[in-house]
């Protein structure tokens, strides 16, 4: 009885160890390879995401999924055309607060052909909104706009810019 007694503690010291060194490693709960994401209501496509790789961590106190080979997200209208697109080379979606943050040649286009580059964007699920506190460049059919901070409505309507300078094309009223 001693004897498995004395197995018994061994045992489960080595799983409470092997709970501790695993805990402080910083692995994937779920690792996913060629992946496309479909978000809809009422059986209408509103958002879908591809990516080559995608890293789960919901083993934590907060959690999270890292995109660390990038992502192409697709916003639908009620018609199911696209009405924009982002693209970037990593990014990070914060479940809790449901904020994408994606970094390293972000580039988004509404269907207007309007483009926006930066290397820094944040879009807040929640408001329908994308916004950067970093240097932006919006190309246009009117010209290009350079500035330092953006916001925008996750289509790239209502466009705010902060500090801005550029080449905007003007009509000659005469």
């Amino acid at each position: 009885m001693g004897i498995i007694m004395l197995f018994a503690s061994c045992e489960g010291s080595n799983i409470e160890k092997i709970k501790s060194i695993t805990s402080e490693l910083n692995v994937p709960s779920m690792a996913i390879t060629n992946t496309e994401i479909i978000f809809s209501k009422n059986a209408l496509i509103e958002v879908k995401i591809k990516s080559k790789k995608i890293n789960r961590y919901d083993d934590i106190e907060e959690p999270y999924t890292e995109f660390p080979e990038g992502l192409f997200v697709e916003f639908y209208d009620s018609t199911q055309t696209v009405t924009s697109y982002i693209k970037a080379n990593y990014c990070i979606y914060d479940e809790t607060e449901q904020l994408w943050t994606a970094e390293n040649d972000v580039v988004s286009v509404s269907d207007q052909g309007d483009t926006l580059n930066t290397e820094f964007l944040i879009w807040d699920e929640k408001k329908g909104k994308i916004y950067s506190n970093t240097y932006v460049r919006i190309t246009n059919s009117e010209g290009i706009i350079h500035g330092k901070g953006f916001e925008a409505n996750q289509d790239l309507s209502d466009v705010k810019i902060k500090n801005t300078t550029g080449v905007i094309r003007v009509e000659n009223e005469n």
